[in-house]
């Protein structure tokens, strides 16, 4: 059996497709002790992926951070999910990178 994944901590998360979201804690299912990590969305997404038009090594123009339709919407996921290695596809094409990477820890949480 695995090791328990530890769970994040409070503060601002980038998902590796490049959304932003605040992490407020870890709930715990009292039936199951299921442990779900609870967040929402800022409404934010870090553009990485090259224009289709765009030549190899070409800077995107325009913003990199933009507006997403999801802006405060609650979520909730495994912290065994949350905490996870995935393939980045063609975010981070041959990379296993985190699901989501800590940004900033609230400010009650300092590292």
């Amino acid at each position: 059996m695995g090791e328990t994944p530890k769970a994040p901590r409070p503060g601002v998360y980038q998902h590796y497709q490049g959304a932003f979201y605040q992490v407020f804690g870890v709930a715990e299912d009292p039936e199951t002790a299921g442990k779900w990590v609870v967040y929402r969305s800022l409404g934010m997404t870090e553009d990485w992926l090259p224009k289709d038009d765009a030549a190899p090594g070409d800077t995107p123009p325009g913003p990199r951070v933009v507006k997403n339709p999801s802006g405060g919407a609650l979520a909730v996921c495994t912290v065994e999910r949350f905490t996870q290695e995935v393939a980045g596809g063609d975010y981070w094409p041959g990379r296993r990178v985190p699901r989501f990477r800590l940004i900033s820890p609230s400010a009650g949480d300092a590292i």
